[in-house]
Parts: structure tokens; sequence; C-alpha cells
């Protein structure tokens, strides 16, 4: 420290450095190490010096610890440039240069780093390049050492260009690029790692760490972190689209369990609104989706008018669907029948039948309209708005299917007449389903072994099934004959032909039933009194054969129910089918199939009623009697062979009528 050196040799020497630099945009920097021959007050009065930093020969680190040293000397001082020897009269002089020579060797390195990169994606990408394959690494071989790809896992600050096959700082590369260190040359230390490339593969893991215990690589990591962060702006714009996001997703899963419930035919309300089953199912899928739970508590989209006019929107959306597939077939029928809900609300459901080109039969419902009349002229002002609301021309109509009501079928002011009256070409057809129920239905109304039958069966069925206790007793029963359970199926009051069913699981579980009234005969009391009545009846012959009988008969007119019933069914399968079921009735309406038929019964009913017998004949008095003769059997064989025959005429006519 005896001697200093004046400023300008040091002015002049950088200057031309960063003009020699600039043009030939060389990668060798600011020659920083030229200034270690002259003396060291001199180069503190310079005008421009670099960060008080020891050199390290990057292929040499026998003063590593030097370098450590004086580095953690050198962070603890409050500036970077250090000036305590100059005078403020020299500070003044060389404002203006050092801020002329600063942004120079800035704009320098900063070019020189720009050079450096590669055209490629491992020095244009946003974050640091990792080798992917162990490939990448081969050609980096030199004196038989290469990069290896643990080291990029042990620092992620490290970045490989795949030109140069060299690594370098991506913070580092970074800060320097966009200027962060406006007041530090690069320093030899830093220009391994930033603008040269690193490949010390021999030192190179104690040259990570002492690159990574600077001040310089902290602060850049530092800034270009924050500088990478978004601004509160973007912040809040970005915070708005997640919820705007997050709260369109929940109002989708909404629809879709509503969607859901409507679909199952389930309520969406329930005792409260907090117990209904759509907050419920909503609950349910929030597991999956913790976002559900606010909206949930929010509330704003689940009140009750909100909820019916999304269900309105869904049907109406069903509904468009629909009657676009049905203006495209162009031709269509109507299917309407009118009903009573509990709400003593009388309506009208109102279907559409069409075919397409390849003769597909589709069935579809447009929804229920409520009447405040039953009178035809309102039943046809409710289907002309209901084909006006949908786009649907009555002249396109050519088919009509009601029952059999007169305001329906009437031939002169039913719906049907009325509708003729706009369009000739629609065609009155009689539900076919009807005529089935309304032929199975006189055939019970006349034949008296049937009827018979179907009034007991309907009241053993009620009188087991209406009570804990007996279906308790019923299943002991079943468990002391070692059978397996199986329910007794009610029988339906207005599905006439929906019979077979029911009389099977009777037929099924005769014997424990049996049983079950026998043991249920011993009580006192009305229950007791009519569990013995229906036991006796069980024991009868006669009922077991007409019970067979009837699951004879029924068997046959479920199956076409079920025939005509179905959606790809057209009116020649109707009658088809209608035909073979008659012609079934006419085979079977013989000798010989009535004796293979009452060999069974008899067979079946051993162990289960008592033998058959004649019934007393009774002799009406003769003022009453209009007929004399009375028929007289001389057989038990004979006398069912008579009920036998009578109810297959009688199904066989009734058919005929309503078919034909």
């Amino acid at each position: 420290m005896a001697s200093k050196r004046c400023a300008g040799s040091i002015l002049e020497y950088f200057t031309k450095k960063v003009k020699s630099t600039t043009t030939s945009v060389s990668t060798e920097g600011i020659g920083i190490t030229d200034l270690s021959t002259n003396s060291g007050d001199e180069a503190l009065e310079a005008p421009f010096v670099t960060q008080t930093t020891p050199l390290v020969n990057p292929l040499h680190l026998s003063n590593a610890n030097n370098l450590l040293e004086n580095n953690d000397e050198s962070e603890n001082r409050p500036e970077i440039f250090d000036n305590s020897d100059k005078s403020p009269n020299e500070n003044n002089q060389t404002t203006s240069t050092q801020t002329t020579n600063l942004s120079t060797s800035n704009l320098s390195t900063q070019s020189v780093i720009l050079m450096s990169k590669c055209d490629l994606y491992c020095c244009n990408s946003s974050t640091p390049y990792h080798p992917v394959r162990n490939d990448e690494l081969v050609l980096t071989t030199i004196d038989k050492r290469s990069c290896q790809k643990q080291w990029f896992w042990d620092h992620t600050w490290l970045t490989f260009c795949k030109v140069k096959k060299k690594v370098f700082c991506y913070p580092c590369r970074v800060a320097f690029e966009r200027e962060i260190h406006p007041n530090t040359t690069l320093h030899p230390t830093y220009r391994s790692f930033v603008t040269e490339g690193f490949c010390d593969w021999k030192n190179a893991r104690s040259r990570f760490k002492l690159h990574e215990s600077t001040k310089m690589h902290a602060t850049s990591i530092y800034v270009v972190d924050q500088q990478t962060k978004p601004t509160i702006t973007a912040q809040l714009i970005s915070a708005t689209k997640r919820q705007q996001e997050q709260r369109r997703k929940a109002l989708s899963i909404q629809i879709s369990c509503i969607v859901y419930l409507l679909r199952q035919g389930l309520a969406l309300r329930g005792h409260s609104d907090i117990e209904s089953n759509l907050i419920q199912l909503l609950k349910l899928r929030s597991i999956d989706n913790d976002f559900l739970t606010e909206w949930i508590n929010d509330k704003k989209y689940l009140s009750h008018d909100i909820i019916n006019e999304l269900c309105k929107e869904i049907y109406l959306l069903i509904i468009r669907d629909i009657v676009k597939e049905i203006s495209n077939r162009k031709w269509f029928s109507l299917i309407c029948d009118e009903t009573c809900d509990e709400s003593t609300l009388e309506q009208l459901c109102i279907g559409i039948r069409s075919v397409d080109d390849n003769y597909e039969i589709f069935e579809d419902i447009l929804g229920l309209y409520e009447l405040s009349r039953q009178d035809a002229p309102t039943i046809v002002e409710a289907i002309r708005d209901v084909l006006t609301r949908c786009g649907l021309n009555v002249l396109d109509c050519r088919g009509q299917g009601y029952d059999s009501a007169s305001n329906m079928s009437g031939i002169y002011g039913g719906v049907s007449a009325l509708i003729l009256n706009q369009q000739p070409k629609a065609m009155y057809v009689h539900c076919i389903a009807h005529c089935l129920d309304l032929a199975v239905h006189d055939l019970t109304n006349q034949c008296a072994t049937i009827s018979t039958c179907i009034s007991f069966v309907k009241e053993i069925i009620d009188f087991v099934r209406r009570s804990p206790k007996r279906l308790a007793i019923l299943k002991e029963i079943f468990n002391q004959l070692s059978m397996s359970y199986s329910n007794l199926t009610p029988l339906c009051p207005m599905r006439w032909t929906m019979r077979a069913e029911s009389y099977n699981s009777l037929l099924k579980n005769y014997e424990p039933v049996q049983e079950a009234l026998y043991s249920l005969a011993e009580e006192k009391g009305g229950p007791g009194i009519k569990a013995n009545g229906l036991y006796g009846q069980m024991n009868n012959f006669n009922f077991f054969f007409g019970l067979k009988l009837g699951h004879l008969i029924f068997s046959a007119t479920e199956k076409l129910s079920r025939t005509i019933q179905g959606v790809n069914c057209c009116l020649q399968y109707v009658l088809c089918a209608a035909e073979s079921v008659i012609h079934h009735f006419q085979r079977i309406r013989d000798d010989n199939s009535f004796k293979s038929f009452y060999s069974g019964v008899v067979k079946d009913s051993e162990d289960l009623t008592d033998k058959p017998i004649l019934p007393r004949h009774r002799r009406p008095p003769k003022r009453y009697d209009s007929n004399p003769a009375v028929a007289k059997f001389s057989s038990c064989e004979e006398f069912y062979r008579q009920q036998y025959i009578e109810a297959l005429e009688i199904v066989v006519n009734m058919l005929k009528n309503r078919f034909t």
C-alpha cells in the first residue's frame, strides 16, 4: 500500500477492453487477472473495480480454502465496491465515467451470455435442463471422466447444454442476462458457470459446492425466484379464474346429480333441505371434490326455485331432442291415456309412436298435461296444444290409440272422431293391451270355476302376507320341511293378465301355506276362524283343479301381454301373436289334452287335497227352471272335463271378439 496509481490508466484499460469485447464478443470477458500486477492502492482508486473476491484457477483448487475465507469476509462488507481510500473529489469526478463503463460492461456480459447459448431447448427453456438419457452424456468425456447424471439430482440449479456438452449455473446465467447485478462485473470464478461452461469433471463436486457457497449464487437464486413469481394483479386474476372454474364445475356436478335422481325416479327433496337426496348426494361427491363443501354451505344455487328451473331445463332439453327425431321421421301416431294421481289431479299422458326409414319403431312420452275437464273437446284441445308447442303437425298423424272409454273412442263425439275430422288418415285402433285385459275379464265373469279360484287365491295370499306373525310361521314351516323360502306374489286386481306369477307362487308353496293355515286355525278369534275356512278350501280338490286350470290359461295370456306391449311390436305381430294363442287353446281343447291335464292334476294333489268327488246334485225349483233337462255326470273326470272345455271355449271366443 505504499504507492498509488492514477485512475486514468485503469479507465483506459477498461475502455479498451469493453470496446474489444463488444466488437469481437469474446467469451473471455474482462481480463481482471491483468490488474493483479498493479499495486492494490491504485486499484482501489479506480473508478470501476470488481467485487473483492479472490481469484481461483478453475483447473487448480489449491487456494479454494482461501477463497472461502476471503469470500466470507467480503460478504460482511456493506457495499460491493470498496471506495474507502478514495477522496470525495475523486468520487465526484468519476461518477459519469463509472456509469458509462458499468452499462457498457453489463451489455458486454449480456451479449456474451446470449452468444454462449445454443438454439436448442436446453438453453432456451424456462427451467434448468437435465439430461434424460445417458447417451447425452457420452460425448462429455474428458481424460476418461464424463458428466454424471447424479450431479443434476444433487444440484438442481445445474443446466446442461447439448451442443457444447457443458454445464452452467442456471440462476446466475439468468441473473446476469437480465442485468440483476448491474454494479458487478463477471468474475472469472463465475465465468465457467455463466458464459464459458464448466467441464472440469475431475473436481466437479468441490467446484459445485464452492459455487453454491458464494453470495452471488444465493442472490441470483433469490432474485430469479422473486422475478418469476406473478404480480399481485396476475395472482388476483388467477385466483378469480380458479374460483370461477371451481364454481362452474360444482354447478356441473349439481346438474349431473339432478339428472341421476330424475333418471332413477327418486325424489330430490327430503324431510328437510339438509336431509334431501340432492344435498346428501352432493356431500357424498364432496369426498372427491373438496370445493363442493363450500358450494353446499353457500346455498346460492340450491334454492327450490333454482332446482325446479334446472329440472325444467333438463326436461326441455330432452323434449327438444325427442321432437327433433320425431320431425325427421315425418309420420307419427298418437297414444293417449288419462289418469288421476294421488292429489286428485286429472292428467293426460301423451305419447308419440314413430317409424324411421329402416322401419324401426320408437315410442316417446312427451309428458303429462293437466285437464280441467274430461270431455272430448277438452282432451282434443290439450292434444293440439302439445303438438303445436312441439312443432308437430296433426296432418302428419297416421294413427290413434286410446282405450274404449266413450269420451275417447266415441264414433260421433269422441276424441278419435274429432281427430279424424281434421285428418281422415289418422286411423283409430283400440289399445291392444286393454283388449286383452277385457277378454280375460270377460272370462272371469262367465266362468264360475276361474272366478271362484281367483277370489280364494287373493284371500289366501293376502291373509298370509299382511301379518308378520303369519309370515314368521310360514318361514318356520319352510325350515321344518327343508325347503327354500320364496315369497307369495300378490294378485294384482287391475292387471288381469298378470295372474300366472301369483298362481305359480301359490302352487310352489302349496304345502307350506297349507301347514301354516292349519297351525293358525288352532288360534281363537277371527283370524283363527278365517284360517280354518281357507285351510278347508285348500283341502278341496275342486280348488286345486281351478288353480291349475287358471295357471294354464293365464300363462298363455301373460306371454301374449308381454309380446304386444313391446316397443318394437307392430299391428301385424299383435294379430299373429293373438292368433297363435287362440290356436293354442283350440289345440288343447280335446279329450287327449284333457286326460293328460287331469291325470297330472290328480297326481299332484295326492298328498295335498282330498280325493276328487262329484258335487251334490242340486236341481232348482220348477218355477225357476226354464230347462228341466239338468246335466248329470257319471264320473268326476266327466265333471271336470266339462269345466275344462267351458273355460277354453270362453277364452277363445273372447279373444276372437277382441282381436278380430
